[in-house]
């Protein structure tokens, strides 16, 4: 009955997701922050006032995209990386939507990439999500007892910059209100073993996204098997 419950409440949200980026151009995002958010261990966003690069790096939960663009209204130029549409006509239409509150947003692709390695070069912040291995090169983790491929697109431009990796997780608590959760910053290890790195942010963020699921798996807006779609490969262990 609390799977029912749940995965009902997933699509309501994933309804209201569309919602928020339609009216998108017509919203006041600089009050947005102090009007419809409610930060826990806001304190952390304390890096955002820094120098520096910033990679944000969160899930699809409530509506990170339009609470993180909120959060650049604090000073930061951003730019996210998202997955590409079909057809490309519609990806774009979405690009300029998405991008219609003043932050840039690009394709998970070759030219998403360049762009955020020049945008983390200039000390910018880069968002991207850590929870759907849309390019299928995600690392073998384990998430909630049982083993997924996650991205690893995050660590590795965290890890190549230099950034600050902000893990943020969102809630929507009502229509248009949001409770913003801050993890502790961290920088990804540089050692002479990149592989090993990049697997150590990743199964990082893994035990702050369970964390979150078992708190609210409603907030979770996904809609595919997605224990089936990232399941590691037989006799996958890395």
């Amino acid at each position: 009955p609390r799977a029912k419950r749940e995965a009902v409440r997933a699509c309501r949200h994933v309804a209201q997701y569309w919602v928020d980026l339609a009216s998108l151009p017509r919203r006041n995002m600089a009050r947005f922050e102090a009007e419809r958010i409610t930060l826990v261990k806001g304190e952390r966003l304390d890096v955002l006032n820094s120098a520096g690069p910033v990679v944000a790096v969160s899930a699809h939960m409530g509506d990170v995209e339009l609470v993180i663009q909120a959060l650049t209204y604090r000073g930061r130029d951003f730019i996210a990386l998202v997955e590409a549409l079909e057809p490309p006509e519609w990806s774009r239409y979405m690009l300029a939507l998405r991008s219609s509150a003043g932050s840039n947003f690009h394709e998970a692709g070759f030219g998403g990439l360049r762009a955020s390695l020049a945008a983390l070069k200039g000390g910018q912040l880069v968002g991207v999500m850590g929870d759907r291995d849309i390019q299928q090169t995600g690392l073998c983790v384990e998430l909630a007892g049982r083993r997924v491929r996650l991205p690893r697109g995050p660590w590795e431009l965290a890890r190549r910059s230099g950034a600050v990796v902000l893990p943020v997780f969102c809630s929507r608590t009502k229509r248009d209100y949001f409770d913003v959760y801050v993890e502790e910053p961290f920088h990804v290890e540089k050692t002479d073993d990149p592989e090993a790195d990049v697997r150590q942010a990743a199964e990082r963020y893994a035990g702050l996204l369970e964390t979150h699921l078992r708190r609210d798996p409603g907030q979770w807006a996904v809609l595919e098997d997605f224990w089936r779609v990232h399941a590691c490969r037989e006799g996958e262990s890395g």
